[in-house]
């Protein structure tokens, strides 16, 4: 079997077996990825690979924007949005730019969120290590970020599963991969 296709193969298990919590993370960890990627490719002058990646990031970040759910509970939803806003704009203002710096504002956001629905993945009992599968049976409190304070599982307030009811985002239907 052909090792990409069967990488694509478990992405799409992962995807439908994964809690709403644990798609939260493999996204924000799928934008994190691609905005390292897109430095890693603008440091070697390989700007039609930064371009490709910095777009995946975007289209990640756009995605979690799109999925808010802005009828259960309108304040988290613009708090929310405003965070991840903040983010694309970041990514779209470096992409212009190139300047890295720009990015590195958006990874220090991206970084945070992803601590935060690490420590909801850990607190509700899902898997942090998305690679394992084994899942955590932490019962340990955690300290958790504002963001992840307004969760409740298992559906958290303020998000929705996906914008795609049970299935997941197009690209993933398609084969394609987040991360690239």
């Amino acid at each position: 079997m052909n090792p990409y296709t069967a990488r694509n193969n478990y992405l799409k298990a992962e995807v439908h077996t994964a809690t709403p919590q644990k798609l939260q993370l493999m996204l924000i960890e799928a934008a994190i990825k691609n905005v390292h990627r897109t430095k890693q490719s603008w440091a070697e002058q390989k700007f039609d690979i930064g371009l490709e990646t910095l777009t995946r990031a975007q289209d990640i970040v756009a995605e979690i924007l799109s999925s808010l759910d802005k009828d259960s509970n309108p304040d988290i939803a613009k708090k929310l949005a405003s965070i991840y806003l903040f983010i694309f704009r970041r990514l779209a203002e470096g992409g212009m730019t190139h300047e890295a710096e720009k990015l590195d504002e958006a990874l220090r956001v991206l970084d945070s969120e992803r601590e935060t629905w690490r420590q909801v993945c850990e607190r509700f009992g899902t898997s942090t290590d998305l690679n394992s599968g084994k899942p955590s049976n932490s019962t340990d409190s955690v300290s958790l970020s504002s963001t992840a304070k307004i969760l409740v599982p298992p559906k958290p307030a303020g998000i929705q599963t996906s914008k795609f009811g049970s299935k997941p985002a197009p690209a993933v239907a398609a084969g394609q991969s987040w991360d690239g």
